[in-house]
């Protein structure tokens, strides 16, 4: 008689990582696929988005998603950068780039004769922003004078784009660029994004290229601070915290899909706990799949089990490793902020609260917080944290 193998762990904690279901996410693909679809209908590009929303919401598991059902369909080419503020912008979107059109010119010869001069334009460009670099397609490629070697970088990337775009349209395809933490892209590298974005965007007929980046909820903020226009420039979308319902949704499905159900007390303690964190709720399915003591039911005992195993991983893993990385000057504005939940926090309390005179004797603490990633400004005169549940950490473990 062979042995009943029993049901893997289906739950992916991690970041990045693609849940085994993408609750409360649905909307915002089918928007995204249908812009996508119009661009590859129309051969023309669309209006870029964004999407940001705090730390482990899932921004760039979508991203992810995004891209791999454009390459799944055939028709995409498909560049992911991550954006970060001590690497040019440039330098990351020629390295990948590159690997997607030593890809396209293998499907043949048309191909190759289509991208006669969008590959010397790239050339061009990669000589410009990176001249050092090593591109190479197998044949010798002289670069275009006069496009994309002006050293003006938002200049240059539309020369580059213009002519990626004319290419891939030629063979009734599309560019798809996906940059991840965009906030964190030098403050000039964005400006010259959003000049090269809508001076494309303006043409009769925009070449098929299209940008979807991700970030920090700070990021609409910051691209219209590097160019003013950038706030009507964007598709501005907003990833927020599951519903009960949708993080439901996360818990159950996976484990009926795997033929183990909930009881109905252990469900609601789970959802309690995770309170719409979608990075929380990958941990706690994953802990309490692991503790339950049936094979076909998780019930209240495995949820509280789980729970507890769950936070103290995250704890470990995300929330104290921020701790640490603080300095005892940041940490005491940290605890300040605690007070007010997940916020968020006004800039005045904080003074008051840390003892401080003046707003500016927070400022260094504040600026270094924000650079670290750790805090966001929501608004003018206000702090909040970029983790949920970063307060309770502080609650719980810190504060006496």
């Amino acid at each position: 008689m062979t042995e009943s193998i029993a049901p893997s762990n289906p739950f992916r904690p991690g970041a990045g990582r693609v849940p085994p279901e993408l609750a409360g996410r649905d909307g915002l693909l089918r928007t995204v696929d249908l812009s996508l679809a119009q661009i590859l209908a129309d051969s023309e590009g669309d209006r870029p988005i964004v999407i940001s929303g705090l730390r482990g919401v899932g921004k760039t598991v979508l991203l992810n998603e995004i891209g791999r059902q454009a390459r799944e369909s055939g028709r995409w080419a498909v560049i992911k950068i991550e954006a970060s503020a001590g690497r040019n912008l440039g330098q990351a979107i020629a390295r990948e780039l590159h690997g997607a059109l030593r890809s396209t010119l293998s499907m043949g010869e048309n191909a190759r004769a289509r991208f006669g001069r969008a590959l010397r334009v790239f050339k061009s460009f990669q000589m410009s922003v990176d001249p050092g670099g090593t591109y190479g397609f197998g044949v010798e490629i002289a670069p275009e004078a006069g496009y994309a070697d002006s050293g003006a970088f938002e200049r240059d990337l539309e020369d580059l784009l213009r002519e990626v775009g004319l290419a891939f349209r030629e063979l009734d395809q599309a560019l798809l660029l996906l940059v991840d933490e965009l906030q964190d892209a030098p403050r000039n590298d964005l400006n010259a994004l959003n000049l090269a974005l809508h001076a494309l965007g303006q043409e009769p007929h925009p070449v098929p290229v299209m940008m979807v980046g991700t970030g920090l909820p700070s990021l609409p903020a910051v691209l219209a601070d590097a160019t003013s226009y950038a706030e009507r420039l964007y598709d501005y979308r907003r990833l927020d915290l599951l519903d009960d319902e949708q993080t439901r949704i996360a818990l159950t499905r996976p484990a009926e899909r795997s033929g183990v159900t909930w009881v109905s007390e252990a469900l609601d303690r789970a959802v309690e706990a995770i309170a719409g964190y979608p990075y929380f709720a990958q941990a706690c399915g994953k802990h309490v799949w692991d503790v339950r003591s049936l094979a076909d039911e998780i019930g209240l005992e495995d949820a509280e089990a789980g729970v507890l195993r769950a936070r103290d991983e995250v704890d470990q893993g995300l929330y104290q490793s921020r701790w640490d990385r603080a300095t005892p000057k940041q940490r005491e504005l940290l605890q300040a902020m605690a007070e007010d939940g997940d916020g968020p926090s006004a800039i005045q309390d904080l003074v008051t609260r840390t003892g401080k005179r003046r707003t500016s004797d927070l400022s260094v603490s504040r600026n270094e917080l924000i650079k670290n990633g750790h805090v966001f400004a929501p608004d003018r005169g206000f702090l909040a944290f970029t983790v949920p549940g970063m307060a309770d950490f502080i609650h719980r473990t810190v504060t006496t």
